[in-house]
């Protein structure tokens, strides 16, 4: 693995991989200009995982309630990676995390020096909201994702980033799960958003409905930000999983911070492949906590003032 001056970008690319199924294999078809386009074994573990999430997928609903999520088959350098991210994470965390996640995430007690197995992060989640994870092989669409989120469950991935670029995704990777979305979802107001947020989505039809909602959700639970004391603080696993994302967000000075405004918001264009130039700013979690349950709440019922939308 390199050392940590060596490949510390932390902007994120398009992901540039997808699983194919072929003569009954699974492996994971990745960019050439992916870190671990030319690492054998890398490669290989890669399709090892993606089949675990394959073949979860093909599992009814109640075989996956008992039965236990296959171990993903990490090397030394893989654990290595997720041991310089953790330890290069922390300080930022104490800078710029909201204190609902740290909090949290000391309850959640994710290792240091190992990347966590799906399955004892879920057991201990579970055990705090209700919400399990569930392997999943990479992005999926925003329906499938928030309808998992409406039955407590979080699709997540298990593959990390190439021990190359150890401060580099060219995708959300399980340092962005775990890290980010799983110490959130410890949280029961944040918990229960993101069970808002699916079931405004069983409600929601059109496709562009559909769009503008996962734009909200974007904007909140991925890269939501509130002030605690004057300060801006991160809240979202986007900038929760990413030191750079976070000091870019809660220092920089070349963020725009925008009044939390949802008609606004669900149009508001954004780009994976940056660090946001745009954030809304509640003023406390609490704020964005009560009027982000009342906005999805009411999308799509009878007190939606824009029925056309979901039409």
């Amino acid at each position: 693995m390199h050392g940590p001056t060596e490949g510390v970008s932390e902007e994120t690319d398009e992901a540039n991989s997808a699983v194919k199924i072929v003569g009954g294999n699974v492996f994971v078809e990745l960019d050439p200009d992916h870190p671990g386009f030319k690492d054998e074994g890398y490669r290989s573990r890669r399709n090892e995982i993606a089949k675990i999430a394959m073949e979860w997928n093909d599992m009814t609903m109640e075989e996956r309630r008992n039965t236990k999520i296959p171990h993903a088959p990490y090397s030394e350098d893989e654990d290595a990676v997720w041991a310089a991210i953790m330890e290069r994470i922390a300080p930022v965390h104490e800078k710029y995390a909201c204190k609902q996640y740290l909090d949290n995430a000391k309850k959640l007690g994710l290792p240091n020096d190992r990347i966590p197995q799906l399955q004892e992060v879920s057991e201990t989640l579970q055990n705090m909201t209700g919400f399990r994870q569930e392997p999943v092989g990479g992005l999926v669409h925003p329906k499938t994702f928030h309808t998992a989120l409406a039955n407590k469950v979080f699709l997540s991935t298990q593959y990390i980033r190439h021990s190359s670029r150890p401060f580099y995704t060219p995708e959300p990777d399980v340092v962005h799960e775990l890290v980010g979305h799983t110490a959130m979802l410890g949280v029961p107001e944040w918990a229960e958003l993101n069970i808002l947020f699916g079931e405004a989505d069983m409600r929601t039809n059109s496709e562009e409905a559909i769009k503008r909602l996962g734009t909200i959700y974007w904007f909140v639970l991925e890269f939501g930000a509130c002030r605690e004391q004057g300060q801006v603080k991160a809240v979202g696993p986007g900038l929760l999983s990413s030191f750079g994302e976070m000091e870019h967000a809660c220092a920089s000075g070349e963020v725009e911070y925008r009044k939390p405004n949802f008609e606004e918001m669900e149009i508001q264009p954004y780009d994976v492949t940056k660090y946001q130039p745009i954030l809304y700013i509640w003023d406390s979690f609490e704020e964005m906590y009560e009027k982000t349950k009342e906005f999805v709440n009411n999308w799509g019922t009878d007190n939606d003032t824009r029925k056309d939308l979901h039409k």
